[in-house]
């Protein structure tokens, strides 16, 4: 029987921290302030922290600190502090790059495990052995790397717990280290400001002559440097039997929503492999849902060499489906959904319900609106908490926090 893989899910904040545990993450991985590679709103404060923890705790799941800026001599102080307090609030391991930072941190002796980002770009067997021997006990492995090799450190160097990203956004730079943002805008993506110029169009200008000449496929220009999204949703058999301790889910920026459908779709994915291997197969369902989510098309990376990674007609995402609120509470006898808005939705509106407690997507099409005032209104919008009347539908229970959507039209 191969090994269960632990499914690691993005927690941009408390309430996508709250949606990964609820719909199957094994682990969390969340920012710290300043000390990440996302902008501080998608970090937590120490108060957030504690909270966080606590919750993941609570629900048998682990929570990774994420502190992996490259980080300069005035950042030691601020950050060594920042993690003391997180060590005593109970993180379960913390993510670093950079070479300085892991042996501050371990100065202090606090018996927390290390982690080696992906940003420290991994990519052979010798370099797992030396973050080993340096205190290192997992090694996100560069996104650069394929199956084989991956298969072949895995089995040269057992003894390290080996972390895969499975989905999300790819950055068109080596393992992330991209100097682009700041040269052109001064904010710096190794410090968790990236502008994502790799997402903008370009034109190309000869050094000689006056003309500037747009390099494109149509009037929108051609976007030589925008990267496709992963999913590695096809080739989670693989991975698994070459032993990858950890199935990682980028997209800490994400909505919750994001977070409900890939948390969601990938515990599907590994339970049903695990429980019979000879007889897996991905269910188109998983598919289908894995395209209502933002993305950008979807590549396998470089993962099997068999799919191009760039993407040069736009930037845009597509995006079908908006996320329109969370469900607060369901009265079955009188079938009235109570939910709080996070987007515009309207009476008559089809519904798609993501309910972490049961598998099947319920549809509902939404009967008389009234807000919490009793108010009776046609359009819901952002902030908004109101009642669903779906009379006349067969609904099964709804759980409370469901993630609720629908169709763009």
């Amino acid at each position: 029987m191969p090994r269960r893989p632990e499914l690691l899910s993005p927690a941009g904040d408390l309430e996508k921290l709250q949606t990964a545990v609820r719909f199957g993450a094994d682990a969390v991985y969340a920012g710290a302030e300043n000390f990440s590679l996302r902008a501080d709103s998608n970090s937590f404060t120490l108060q957030e922290l504690g909270a966080g923890i606590r919750f993941a705790h609570e629900h048998g799941c682990k929570f990774y600190l994420a502190l992996n800026i490259y980080a300069f001599d005035h950042d030691l102080a601020k950050l060594l502090a920042y993690f003391q307090e997180a060590v005593n609030l109970g993180i379960d391991a913390v993510i670093v790059s950079d070479p300085g930072v892991l042996r501050t941190l371990q100065e202090l002796g606090t018996g927390v495990k290390f982690h080696i980002s992906t940003q420290a770009n991994t990519t052979n067997s010798a370099a797992v052995k030396f973050w080993l021997n340096n205190g290192a006990t997992r090694i996100v492995a560069a996104r650069e790397l394929t199956l084989e090799q991956l298969r072949e450190i895995k089995q040269k160097v057992p003894a390290a717990e080996l972390e895969v990203f499975i989905h999300g956004a790819l950055c068109i730079a080596y393992s992330g280290r991209c100097l682009l943002s700041r040269y052109l805008t001064g904010r710096s993506a190794n410090r968790g400001e990236c502008a994502q110029p790799c997402r903008w169009a370009y034109t190309l200008r000869e050094t000689n002559r006056p003309d500037v000449y747009t390099a494109e496929e149509d009037q929108h220009g051609l976007y030589i440097l925008n990267s496709r999204d992963l999913c590695l949703l096809e080739h989670l058999p693989e991975l698994i039997t070459a032993g990858i301790d950890s199935c990682k889910i980028e997209g800490r920026m994400k909505s919750a929503f994001y977070t409900a459908m890939t948390t969601k779709v990938y515990r599907q994915a590994i339970d049903t492999y695990l429980a019979n291997p000879a007889q897996y197969s991905v269910a188109q369902e998983w598919r289908a849902n894995l395209a209502k989510i933002s993305h950008r098309p979807y590549t396998d990376g470089l993962f099997s060499l068999g799919e191009p990674t760039e993407y040069p007609q736009d930037s845009a995402y597509i995006k079908d489906y908006d996320f329109v609120g969370i469900a607060e509470n369901y009265d079955v006898a009188a079938k009235r959904l109570t939910v709080s808005g996070r987007n515009q939705f309207r009476s008559g509106d089809e519904l798609e319900i993501l309910d972490s407690k049961i598998s099947p997507i319920q549809k509902v099409k939404v009967g008389q609106m009234r807000k919490s005032d009793g108010e009776i209104i046609s359009v819901a919008h952002n902030s908004y908490q109101v009642t669903l009347d779906l009379a006349g539908q067969a609904v099964a229970p709804i759980s409370k926090h469901s993630i609720l959507y629908r169709k763009r039209t």
